[in-house]
């Protein structure tokens, strides 16, 4: 019987654990993402819009989403931009940076010091038109994301080989 509560209460305070860290991940859907201009300062300006969240997206949601557009999915070319790969782009890469990613991602994580600014876009980027979406135009350091990534060891210099 003593047995039998034990292992119980195992399986009770494994699962309570199991639910805090699911729980404590941010969550990254349907935001899109619109280059505004690449700088020669190694920042990249991008809008970027939620149309889940729509009006009730904030700044922080924003700021956080951009950054993730740059590591995951990279950005796609227009306004007088070209094509920006993703910095994470292959799946040792991203492997290496689950390992990090909720930290990197939380409340005061890393990922803040990337942002060199973030405001309300004044123009609709065209593609949603007159929808009550708020759209925030963010301009991040993709220079010191990428060096930040390689002194983690999460991607190698592109210096390497050479």
């Amino acid at each position: 019987m003593r047995k039998l509560i034990s292992k119980n209460l195992f399986v009770i305070i494994l699962g309570s654990l199991f639910f805090l860290v699911t729980s404590a991940r941010v969550k990254f859907n349907s935001y899109a993402t619109e280059c505004v201009s690449l700088e020669s300062d190694k920042y990249i300006t991008i809008n970027i819009w939620n149309s889940k969240k729509g009006s009730k997206y904030t700044i922080t949601n924003a700021q956080r989403e951009a950054i993730h557009s740059i590591l995951y999915s990279g950005i796609s070319n227009g306004n007088g931009c070209s094509t920006q790969n993703p910095l994470l782009n292959n799946i040792e890469q991203r492997a290496n940076f689950k390992k990090i990613e909720n930290k990197f991602f939380r409340k005061g994580g890393e990922w803040n010091r990337f942002i060199k600014s973030s405001t309300t876009a004044t123009t609709l980027p065209i593609t949603i038109g007159e929808k009550k979406w708020k759209v925030y135009q963010v301009s991040i350091s993709k220079e010191q994301l990428r060096k930040y990534l390689e002194e983690q060891k999460i991607i190698k210099p592109l210096t390497n080989g050479f």
